[in-house]
């Protein structure tokens, strides 16, 4: 017989025993962080996905198409849609690579840079939210133990499942 705690609800201070494993923990700790992100993004009517595309090519201006989504784990059909997407709404340039004329170079506009960089501080107090029950020195240790982690099973990631939204809103009567 199962004793009352596994029939309880759970509340927001406590998960059951029973699901504190990684695979349900993971799951709420994206859920969580995804939740903070999106709110945080909401007003400026960015993916979360979007703004990482833009960090990324601040940080590395001139990257090529391939190598972005190989750098975010994206798939090369999906970062090809969001490049598009972003483009579009003049976030960033793209030029054809002068050695390989496949190849497509990345850069923010200044128009992204500037979007970029009116996100960063909501970003921030979202990270710093999700952070806050933990001291500095647990953050520290988080952080690595968490990079271990994903380092060490890189292998066998998985970027076919991941969902792209729509960043550019639907035009009215046209379909």
């Amino acid at each position: 017989m199962r004793n009352d705690e596994e029939y309880e609800q759970p509340t927001k201070a406590a998960i059951a025993q029973r699901h504190r494993k990684i695979g349900p923990l993971s799951r709420r700790f994206f859920q969580v962080y995804l939740g903070l992100i999106s709110e945080a993004l909401a007003p400026f009517e960015m993916d979360p996905s979007f703004y990482s595309l833009l960090v990324e090519l601040h940080e590395r201006p001139g990257i090529d198409q391939r190598r972005l989504g190989e750098a975010l784990g994206i798939d090369r059909t999906t970062i090809g849609q969001m490049v598009d997407e972003l483009d579009h709404r003049g976030l960033i340039s793209r030029k054809v690579h002068a050695q390989d004329r496949r190849a497509r170079i990345l850069s923010l506009t200044s128009k992204g840079d500037a979007l970029r960089l009116q996100i960063r501080p909501h970003m921030l107090r979202a990270q710093a939210q999700l952070e806050a029950p933990l001291t500095p020195e647990e953050r520290g240790t988080f952080l690595e133990l968490l990079t271990r982690i994903v380092v060490s099973n890189l292998d066998k990631e998985s970027t076919g499942g991941f969902r792209r939204r729509k960043l550019r809103p639907k035009e009215k009567g046209g379909g």
